[in-house]
């Protein structure tokens, strides 16, 4: 638009970028790929880190995701992290964010089981408007896991805020079947977004060589076919 602008945030203090998202109150939480979590408020870098998580920064590892609980400033203060550790497994977990320093916490909700080996961890975390929490899930560089429904890789997966599986996921108590999957057949879901107009939940799919994919992901599977 002719009125566009642009302004600078932040200039200097930052390394290895890799996500942002701005909380309730107004603050700017900012993710450092080797597991460092920065405030920017009221327009400046806060000198104080809000944690630091130790993660692995080498790959497609590091720390990815962030989100903050739909009840933020209501009934709590929770703030949601997605990261690979230096064990190699994929964690999301919790502090309280009352503060500028993360308290509370870590509290560790989710982990894989599986050592993630440099490539296609996913990222994407976010609340819908079921309350549920979104995590996203890459295939661990392995192909077949996405098509896989016995664990977590190549997949978004749907939970509860303490980490439970709802009892009303496609493959929830079904034999064989990890119970937190919504949808699967991705190969690295690096970032997705709820359309606040419609509830609808989109994804970027990362792709190999020549094609990107971005996908309309309905509940129980992704269908394949671009938006």
């Amino acid at each position: 638009p002719d009125d566009f602008q642009t302004s600078l945030v932040v200039g200097t203090g930052l390394t290895g970028s890799t996500g942002f998202e701005i909380a309730p109150d107004g603050r700017i939480f900012v993710l450092e790929r080797a597991g460092t979590i920065k405030i920017v408020k009221d327009g400046r870098l806060l000198s104080r880190p809000f944690a630091a998580l130790p993660a692995e920064p080498t790959g497609d590892l590091g720390l990815v995701g962030v989100a903050f609980d739909p009840d933020f400033g209501v009934a709590n203060h929770w703030a949601y992290f997605y990261y690979t550790g230096r064990d190699l497994l994929n964690h999301v977990v919790r502090f309280d964010a009352s503060t500028d320093v993360g308290a509370a916490g870590p509290v560790e909700i989710f982990r894989t089981q599986t050592p993630s080996q440099q490539l296609h961890v996913g990222g994407s975390l976010a609340f819908g408007p079921d309350g549920k929490l979104y995590v996203a899930v890459g295939d661990n560089g392995y192909a077949p896991n996405a098509q896989d429904l016995s664990n977590p890789h190549g997949k978004i997966l749907r939970i509860d805020k303490d980490g439970s599986v709802p009892s009303d996921n496609p493959f929830y108590g079904q034999s064989g079947r990890f119970g937190a999957i919504w949808a699967y057949g991705f190969r690295n879901p690096w970032r997705f977004q709820f359309d606040q107009s419609n509830g609808r939940l989109f994804g970027g799919d990362v792709g190999n060589h020549s094609w990107e994919e971005l996908n309309r992901i309905v509940r129980g599977g992704n269908y394949g076919w671009p938006v």
